[in-house]
C-alpha cells in the first residue's frame, strides 16, 4: 500500500443496530475498489471481514474490523462494528479510533434500538456523522417513510444526498441530487448513467430544495442564490455540505442496496468528498506536570491502543496514531505501565490481508505486534514527551456468572483461558470470589458468555460450564442466648477436658463478632481463654443452621472449669464450638441475604412493565425521576438472590433500551421461606 497524507485519509466507523447490512456494505465496497473479484457475502459465509468461526456460524460479527481501502487516491479506514449489544466494547473501541460515524439503517426497518444507542454515542462524541440506507432492494423498503422519522428523531439536519429510483422489487439504481444524474442496473446486470427519470422528477425537486435549505447556513453565497431561485452549481453545494458535515449539524444520507452494489461508488465517493480529514488535534495530560495539553499532529509521536486480539501468533494492537510519526522498529513509551516498548513493525488489513507499512502517521489507524506490556486504551508516545489519553468508558457488564471446568482437573486451564480472553474483551472479567471459592465471569450478555465458551473449545479442547453464582449469605440471632460446651475424653495416657458457658448477644447490624472475657475467680485458666476465643470465631465463621458465616454477636464467657492434668488448649476449642453451636441454635437464628442498590434507565413507556417486574423480585422501589429524552430511572434496593439473570429479563422487557448499575448495600433478614430451602440444603448434606 502506498503511503497517504493526513489529508487524504478518513478514519469512519461503521455503526447501526444488528442484520442492517453493515459489513455486506463494506463487502460491496471492497468489491467496487477492485481489491477482490467477488463480492463477500454474510449470509453465504463468504464475507472478507467475518472470518471467525462464531461469526461465520451466526452470520453477525462479533469483534469490530480494520476495513481499510484505497479509493480516489484517499485512503479510508473503515471500522466495521458489531450490531449486536452484548458487543458494545467493540464500538466503544472503534469509536475511539474514528473522527467520523457512519450509520447503517435497513430500508425495510427504520430506526430500531440500537440505531438510536450508537447515534447518541456518536452525538455525545461530536463525531460527523453520515446515514446509510441500506437494502433498497428488499421487500417493504419504504425511503420516504425512513427519512421522514429520521428527520423527526434526529432533526432535520438529515438530507438525503441520493435517491433510490425504484424500491423493493423494482429498485434499479440511485440518483446524485448534487449533479441530478443516476445509475441504474440494467437486465444484463449493465451499469447505465441515466438523467432524472420523468417520474422523479418533483420528488427530486423537493428533495434537492430540502437540501439545499438545510446547507444555506454554511454558505452565504448559496443562501442569496437560493433566496434568489438561481441555478445552484453542483460545486457550491458540495461545498457548504463539507462544512455543514464538519460541524456536526448536516447528516448526509446515501441509499443503495450492498446485495446489488447499487449506490456504493456515489457513496464512497461522498465518503472522501464529505467526511473530514483527522483531527488535527488531541487533548491529554502532559505526565510531567500533569497539566491538560494540546498535543498537535506535526509534533512529537502519539498513539493510543483502540483493540486488542490474541492471535495463535501473538498480541496484535490496533493503534490511533495522534501525532508524529513511528517507524517500524521504534519504542516508545507507556506512560500508564511506566514501560518502554518496540513495535513489531506496522501493516493495515485490506481484503482480510495483512498489508505491511513503512511508518504510522499521524491520521492513520495501525496495527503492530509485540506490545507485552500495553492494554486496550494505554497511550503509547515519544519517550521525551510524554502525554496520556483518556481511556474510553466501556459499559458495565451486567451479567455474572459462576464458571467451571467440565473436568475437575481442567480447572485452572481453563480460568486461564477466559483471563486470555478478556485481554481481547474490555468488558468481560473473570475473577475469584474468596468466600464462595467460585470463578466468577461478569459479561453483558448470554450471548456473549456462549460465544466465549465456543471460543475456549476451539481453541482449547476445553469445556466450559457456566451456572448461578452461589450467594454469600450470613447466618445471625435476634435474641440473646447462652450454653454449655462440655469436652470430656479419656484415653490412654492424659485425657482431654473443656468446659465453658458462652453468652450470645446480638450486635447492630455491620458491628461484626467480638469476645469478652468476664470469668472470675479463674474458673477457666487464662491460658486456655484465647483457645475458647479461636473455637468460638472459627465456629462462627463456618455458620451452624446452613453453613454461612454468623455476624454481628458479642460471645461472652462467662464461667467453665478445668482438670489440671487433662484441660488443654484443643480440648477448651473444642468445648467452645459445641457451646457456640447450642448457643445459636437457641437464639432464634436467621438468614441474611446481601441487598444491593440498583438503578434501573429504561424509556418510560416501559416503566409500568420494569416496575412490575421488580415487585416480583422482592425489589423495595426508593424512587423515580426523569432522566431526560423519554427515559426515567428508577432507584430501588434488591436482593443479590433475584439479581441473577436480571440482565437479560430487563433487555428483553425494553427491548434492549434498558440498562442498569448496582452498588452493595447492607445485609438484610432473609424471608423464612427463601431460608428454609438453604438451610434443607444443608441438612442434606
Amino acid at each position: 500500500m502506498q503511503e497517504y497524507a493526513r489529508k487524504n485519509i478518513r478514519n469512519i466507523v461503521v455503526l447501526g443496530h444488528g442484520q442492517v447490512g453493515k459489513t455486506s456494505l463494506l463487502d460491496a465496497c471492497l468489491f467496487k475498489t477492485g481489491a477482490v473479484s467477488r463480492v463477500g457475502r454474510v449470509d453465504e459465509g463468504t464475507s472478507v471481514y467475518d472470518t471467525e468461526p462464531e461469526e461465520t456460524a451466526r452470520r453477525f460479527s462479533i469483534t469490530s474490523k480494520l476495513a481499510a481501502m484505497e479509493w480516489q487516491d484517499c485512503k479510508l479506514n473503515f471500522l466495521d462494528t458489531p450490531g449486536y449489544p452484548d458487543f458494545l466494547s467493540e464500538v466503544r473501541g472503534a469509536m475511539l479510533a474514528a473522527d467520523n460515524a457512519l450509520i447503517v439503517i435497513s430500508a425495510p426497518d427504520g430506526i430500531q434500538v440500537e440505531t438510536e444507542k450508537v447515534w447518541r454515542l456518536a452525538e455525545q462524541q461530536q463525531m460527523p456523522r453520515a446515514i446509510f440506507l441500506n437494502k433498497m432492494d428488499r421487500e417493504h423498503a419504504d425511503f420516504k417513510s425512513v427519512v421522514d422519522e429520521l428527520r423527526v428523531r434526529f432533526g432535520k439536519g438529515v438530507v438525503p444526498v441520493q435517491m433510490p429510483i425504484g424500491e423493493g422489487r423494482t429498485f434499479q439504481g440511485t440518483l446524485d441530487l448534487l449533479s441530478l444524474s443516476g445509475r441504474i442496473m440494467a437486465h444484463d446486470a449493465e451499469h447505465l448513467d441515466t438523467a432524472v427519470p420523468e417520474f422523479m422528477e418533483e420528488a427530486v425537486s423537493e428533495a434537492r430544495q430540502a437540501l439545499v435549505e438545510a446547507l444555506a447556513d454554511f454558505d452565504d453565497t448559496l443562501l442569496e442564490k437560493f433566496l434568489n431561485g438561481e441555478d445552484i452549481p453542483e460545486e457550491d453545494i458540495g461545498k457548504a455540505l463539507t462544512e455543514g458535515v464538519a460541524a456536526g449539524k448536516v447528516f448526509p444520507l446515501f441509499c443503495g442496496s450492498s446485495a446489488m452494489v447499487l449506490g456504493i461508488r456515489k457513496f464512497m465517493n461522498g465518503m472522501v468528498a464529505y467526511m473530514p480529514e483527522p483531527q488535527n488535534v488531541k487533548i491529554g495530560t502532559d505526565q510531567k506536570t500533569g497539566d491538560i495539553v494540546e498535543r498537535r499532529a506535526d509534533e512529537a509521536f502519539s498513539a493510543q491502543v483502540y483493540k486488542t486480539v490474541m492471535e495463535p501468533t501473538g498480541r496484535v494492537s490496533y493503534l490511533r496514531v495522534w501525532s508524529g510519526e513511528a517507524a517500524g522498529d521504534m519504542s516508545a513509551a507507556n506512560p500508564a505501565r511506566s514501560v518502554v516498548e518496540r513495535f513489531g513493525g506496522f501493516f493495515t488489513t485490506i481484503a482480510g490481508r495483512k498489508e505491511k507499512l513503512s511508518k504510522a502517521i499521524a491520521g492513520d489507524i495501525v496495527a503492530t505486534t509485540k506490545l507485552s506490556d500495553t492494554c486496550t486504551g494505554d497511550t503509547l508516545c515519544d519517550k521525551d514527551a510524554l502525554i496520556r489519553y483518556e481511556a474510553p468508558d466501556y459499559p458495565l457488564s451486567m451479567l455474572i456468572m459462576a464458571a467451571h471446568a467440565a473436568k475437575k482437573e481442567d480447572e485452572e486451564k481453563v480460568v486461564a483461558a477466559m483471563e486470555k480472553e478478556q485481554i481481547s474483551d474490555q468488558t468481560l472479567t473473570v475473577e475469584r470470589n474468596q468466600e464462595t471459592k467460585e470463578v466468577l465471569v461478569r459479561a453483558l450478555g448470554e450471548v456473549q458468555l456462549d460465544i466465549l465458551k465456543e471460543r475456549i473449545k476451539r481453541k482449547t479442547k476445553l469445556d466450559v460450564i457456566f451456572s448461578a453464582p452461589a450467594i454469600p449469605l450470613r447466618e445471625t440471632i435476634r435474641k440473646k442466648s447462652t450454653a454449655e460446651g462440655k469436652h470430656k475424653k479419656q484415653s490412654g495416657g492424659h485425657g482431654q477436658y473443656g468446659h465453658v458457658f458462652l453468652e450470645l448477644t446480638p450486635l447492630a447490624p455491620g458491628s461484626g463478632n467480638t469476645f469478652t472475657d468476664a470469668i472470675v475467680g479463674g474458673a477457666v485458666p487464662k491460658t486456655f481463654i484465647p483457645a475458647v476465643e479461636k473455637g468460638a470465631m472459627e465456629t462462627l465463621a463456618q455458620g451452624v443452621i446452613a453453613g454461612y458465616p454468623v455476624v454481628d454477636v458479642n460471645v461472652k464467657l462467662t464461667d467453665g472449669s478445668y482438670h489440671t492434668v487433662d484441660s488443654s488448649e484443643a480440648s477448651f476449642k473444642t468445648a467452645a464450638a459445641i457451646a457456640i453451636k447450642k448457643a445459636v441454635q437457641e437464639g432464634d437464628p436467621v438468614l441474611l441475604e446481601p441487598i444491593f442498590n440498583v438503578r434501573i434507565s429504561a424509556p418510560e413507556y416501559f416503566m409500568g412493565d420494569v416496575m412490575g417486574q421488580l415487585n416480583a423480585r422482592r425489589a423495595k422501589i426508593m424512587g423515580m425521576e426523569n432522566d431526560g429524552r423519554d427515559m426515567s430511572e428508577i432507584k430501588a434496593q434488591i436482593p443479590a438472590l433475584e439479581l441473577f439473570r436480571y440482565a437479560t429479563d430487563l433487555r428483553a422487557q425494553t427491548r434492549g433500551r434498558g440498562s442498569f448499575s448496582v452498588e452493595f448495600s447492607h445485609y438484610e433478614e432473609m424471608p423464612q421461606k427463601e431460608a428454609e430451602k438453604y438451610i434443607k440444603k444443608k441438612e442434606e448434606k
